[in-house]
């Protein structure tokens, strides 16, 4: 395409898109060239009606003539003058739901699938523009456009990584909403953040420590004896693993204790010493997602593993005295970048210093959802100086922690934030 033209059109969106005001949906979406629209099913009982969009964003906001790439959104309206909450998954985005904020606020939802994830791809051969700033401002750029309808109060929420890149968002476009609910999200500060690696000596009990590491600890000793099991589940499974059958075993038993912790499992279904060997693994594959260090996987959130890589941090795992059990590792600590894209060779990039720095700067309201025992909790925003975030903490909750669920004086608290900072 010839560039100036290219560029006239890019304008011509961006002009459409910050039309002042609109007054219905279907005037919102009607022959609109920043996007096209699906009317979908929806629960009427939630919402008016629904949409399946895909929103053109620049592949480089910086430089809009490099080329779009379309963006799959789900939106449902409940009414013009509700509140809106848009949802920023951290991943894909495969189908509409409601989430808990907007049932609790009764409000419009805006789901938005990450870049680079699932059916939101650029055709680009590279992955130079999976980036923080550039997923903050393709929220940005939906915000704005609907803003032409919904002139009440915004949110934005997400959960695990897509409460992180809800708080990405309103770090760098602190005026777009007026809220940020984001759930179990962690801010890691490094590469492999130092937070991670301590929680799992502090987490639970000493005791419920010592079952995890002895079960840990059987597991390996009996390898031989599982290792067929293991094939099997992962033939029928369809799992393969291009790393090796025996780095995927030990991997998959290194990753209990954060997987045990992270979605709540329960000390007293550990399998006892003298289990038999079908009882350790029928464990070991409900407790740890064999499925999490297969090719298949892999290929799923390989954009994850290059973003927790590239600017996101991660966790690594330190085998201590379960070394001396290992034959397919002989780290000390064994790193999570053989997942990503370009493993160690990628270069880390300190962006959180710079989302710190202007949350601290902002101030935004927020409100972070946080399970004590989850090892995401460890890294989740705590910083004195963010006078305006509540840290909403569940003493006993996982990966699994909700507004919901939260202990009741808690929940009450939120609640009551939240309706205050909607008036």
């Amino acid at each position: 395409m010839n560039k100036l033209i290219f560029i006239t059109l890019i304008f011509c969106t961006l002009a459409t898109a910050c039309k002042t005001t609109t007054s219905s949906p279907t005037e919102l979406l009607s022959e609109n060239p920043i996007l096209s629209a699906e009317l979908i099913e929806t629960d009427t009982s939630q919402f008016e009606q629904s949409w399946l969009i895909w929103f053109n964003q620049p592949i480089d906001h910086n430089h809009p003539e490099k080329g779009t790439f379309k963006q799959r959104i789900w939106y449902s309206h409940k009414g013009v003058d509700a509140p809106t909450v848009m949802v920023t998954e951290g991943y894909s985005a495969p189908r509409n739901y409601v989430s808990e904020l907007t049932k609790l606020l009764n409000a419009n939802q805006i789901i938005v699938e990450h870049r680079y994830f699932d059916q939101s791809k650029p055709a680009v051969d590279t992955w130079d523009y999976l980036r923080v700033d550039q997923a903050a401002k393709d929220h940005h750029e939906i915000i704005r456009f609907f803003k032409q309808l919904y002139k009440g109060k915004w949110l934005t929420t997400g959960i695990s990584k897509g409460g992180q890149t809800a708080i990405f968002h309103r770090a760098l476009f602190p005026e777009d909403v007026d809220i940020s609910v984001p759930y179990v999200a962690p801010l890691n500060l490094q590469r492999e953040d130092q937070r991670l690696f301590d929680f799992f000596g502090k987490v639970g009990t000493e005791d419920d420590r010592k079952r995890i590491h002895a079960f840990q600890k059987n597991v390996l000793e009996q390898k031989q004896t599982l290792l067929p099991l293991f094939e099997q589940y992962a033939k029928d499974k369809n799992y393969t693993f291009r790393m090796g059958i025996d780095k995927a075993f030990e991997l998959a038993v290194l990753e209990y204790p954060f997987s045990f912790w992270q979605w709540g499992g329960s000390i007293t279904d550990i399998p006892s010493s003298d289990a038999s060997p079908e009882e350790l693994f029928q464990h070991l594959k409900t407790g740890s997602d064999i499925g999490y260090v297969s090719d298949q996987s892999w290929e799923d959130i390989k954009p994850f593993f290059y973003q927790a890589y590239k600017e996101l941090g991660y966790y690594a795992y330190v085998p201590g005295d379960l070394k001396a059990l290992l034959t397919a590792f002989d780290q000390d600590t064994i790193s999570s970048s053989i997942f990503a894209p370009g493993g160690d060779t990628l270069q880390f990039i300190p962006t959180m210093n710079d989302i710190v720095l202007s949350l601290e700067q902002n101030n935004p309201k927020m409100i972070t959802i946080i399970g004590a025992n989850d090892p995401w909790g460890a890294t989740s925003i705590n910083n004195p100086k963010l006078s305006n975030t509540i840290r909403a903490v569940s003493p006993e909750g996982s990966h699994k922690t909700r507004i919901n669920n939260l202990p009741d004086d808690t929940r009450e608290e939120v609640l009551n934030t939240l309706n205050e900072w909607l008036r």
